[in-house]
């Protein structure tokens, strides 16, 4: 689960509660601000695109299930699942 872009390593971490899952993506280390970045759960992928001055990517994300719900506060980014 470890997301690369062309620029640099992505910490990405997951973690399993008792009533779902959270992965965590820290977007610091890309230097863009939350508006410069877009994200789509489509079923067990999250697709993260950029599109800030100074760097334009995408990359994919594996989810453990579908169903995440997304926030994106201050360079982190959160998909959660809850049963």
């Amino acid at each position: 689960m470890d997301a690369q872009t062309d620029r640099s390593p992505l910490h990405v971490s997951h973690t399993d509660h008792d009533d779902g899952w959270t992965v965590a993506v820290d977007l610091d280390s890309l230097q863009v601000s939350d508006d410069h970045v877009t994200v789509d759960v489509i079923g067990t992928e999250a697709i993260v695109a950029v599109d800030a001055p100074h760097l334009q990517t995408e990359f994919d994300i594996d989810l453990p299930a579908a169903g995440a719900a997304r926030t994106l506060r201050n360079g982190v980014l959160t998909l959660e699942h809850r049963n």
